[in-house]
């Protein structure tokens, strides 16, 4: 991951000017779809923990039946031939983190049955009450609503850390591919001026064969260099046209690419090697992608946990207290209700429990089994991450060997043709000579291009290995 993830620079189109390295890995980030899709898997994984909590806010309840019983009665006498019932009940429950279950409840019943033995009809009965259900095993013992919050926090932060690794992977490839645009460019340069000199060689040489101080050959090898040049231009063009195509991707430019340019200059925005972790366990720990994986193990064992709690025996504790009141009308029976006079308490115990618990077990397995492969596939991950490591370092390392090299040897290339060109116009040198001198500085040259250009995608590299993702 880089360092400069969330560069905030100037809204300029990819195509007005030379681009930067900051201003493709700014573009990059902001057009990518993968972390666009990151960013709002994030944002709906958020949303897990508020949606627990919220079924904790309280409900209001209410119901209402009608009953008309005309059925036929064995002592008609006593029972009445016809019953008229209405019942309803009001309040409201909530729900505690506990899981306890708690309800506030008004309930009414009237009751209209004519018969000789009624002295009171129709009659009225209205009762408020406090009801309580405990589950014990699953809530006392082991707080699921813990183990859910808790899976529900891991999947957020896995979430967070693939957002994190989708935008670095956009601001990389960014610019790893300004960066190779850029040596792209400087190769055309050199190319291009490889083909300048072979004609101007190429000319000199027939001037000399007009005079006979040249030899025939001499002018057949200047030809020959001319053609090796220009075909070493058509390869030149290709690779910096495939390199356009390749920053028109990682910028998601619909366009044409032949507009792309990058600024020629030492690449910005690159992050400094003294901001890497020199530690190896220090790399390991601020990946994203490693993050994400232990996340995702510690939501799995959150989820094992869960499961475990959910599948013990279902025993209950259920309480209530209510006060009671009885009249012919509902202003009569409420007023008895309201003095308290008529408590009714209860209290018992439910369990329900399975007799084979072969889903339990099943369900138990299947979450251990997921635990443990989540925590073999964060093993190979992070055997695969310390190499990777290692092995950035030692590509920046020998980069950094290689560009000191190419520098040393563009310098004794340079010095030869030098020395060259003077023995040419001094009569000691033949073209063959000089032609190959040329040969040999623009390979150099080419060399300390490509060794610059693979050192910066060495640092790139290194700082996406050791999961450097802050902001400049």
């Amino acid at each position: 991951m880089l360092a400069l993830v969330c560069v905030v620079l100037s809204g300029t189109p990819a195509s007005a000017a030379p681009l930067t390295v900051p201003d493709a890995m700014r573009l990059a980030v902001e057009r990518s779809p993968e972390a666009s899709a990151a960013r709002a898997r994030r944002d709906s994984t958020a949303l897990e923990e508020p949606l627990l909590l919220s079924n904790l806010d309280p409900k209001v309840m209410g119901s209402y039946v009608y009953q008309d019983d005309r059925a036929p009665r064995t002592a008609p006498a006593f029972q009445g031939t016809r019953a008229r019932t209405e019942r309803w009940e009001t309040g409201f429950s909530q729900t505690t983190l506990l899981g306890t279950e708690a309800k506030l409840v008004w309930r009414g019943e009237r009751l209209v049955n004519p018969s000789a033995f009624r002295p009171l009809d129709p009659t009225v009965d209205s009762r408020l009450a406090l009801e309580l259900k405990q589950k014990l095993l699953r809530y006392f013992w082991g707080r699921p609503d813990v183990a859910r919050r808790s899976r529900a926090r891991a999947g957020t932060a896995a979430a967070e850390s693939d957002f994190t690794l989708a935008r670095s992977a956009a601001a990389a490839a960014a610019a790893a591919a300004v960066i190779e645009l850029r040596a792209a460019q400087q190769l055309q340069a050199i190319r291009e001026e490889a083909v300048a000199d072979a004609r101007l060689l190429l000319k000199r040489t027939e001037e000399k064969s007009r005079y006979g101080t040249a030899e025939a050959s001499d002018r057949f090898q200047a030809q020959a260099a001319l053609e090796s040049a220009e075909i070493e231009l058509l390869l030149a063009l290709s690779a910096r046209t495939r390199a356009r195509h390749a920053l028109a991707s990682a910028l998601r430019e619909e366009g044409p690419a032949d507009a792309l340019e990058v600024s020629t200059e030492t690449p910005r925005g690159l992050p400094a090697e003294s901001a890497l972790p020199a530690a190896e366990a220090e790399a390991l720990a601020r990946r994203p992608d490693l993050e994400a994986s232990r996340r995702r193990r510690d939501a799995l064992k959150w989820a094992a946990r869960i499961a475990r709690l959910d599948t013990l025996p279902d025993l209950s504790l259920d309480a209530s207290y209510a006060f009671a009141g009885l009249d012919s009308s509902y202003g009569g029976a409420w007023s008895d209700m309201g003095g308290g006079r008529h408590p009714v308490a209860a209290i018992g115990l439910s369990v329900v429990v399975p007799l084979t618990f072969r889903q339990e077990r099943l369900v138990r397995r299947q979450a251990d089994r997921a635990l443990a492969a989540a925590e073999a596939e964060l093993a190979g991950a992070e055997n695969a991450a310390r190499r990777a490591w290692r092995d950035a370092r030692e590509t920046l390392s020998l980069s950094r060997r290689r560009r000191a090299a190419a520098e040393r040897l563009a310098a004794i290339e340079a010095g030869k043709l030098k020395a060259g060109e003077s023995d040419f116009r001094s009569g000691r040198a033949t073209t063959d000579l000089l032609v190959r001198f040329q040969q040999d500085l623009r390979r150099a040259r080419a060399e300390l291009v490509r060794a610059e250009a693979d050192e910066s995608l060495a640092l790139i590299e290194l700082a996406r290995q050791a999961g450097l993702a802050g902001a400049s």
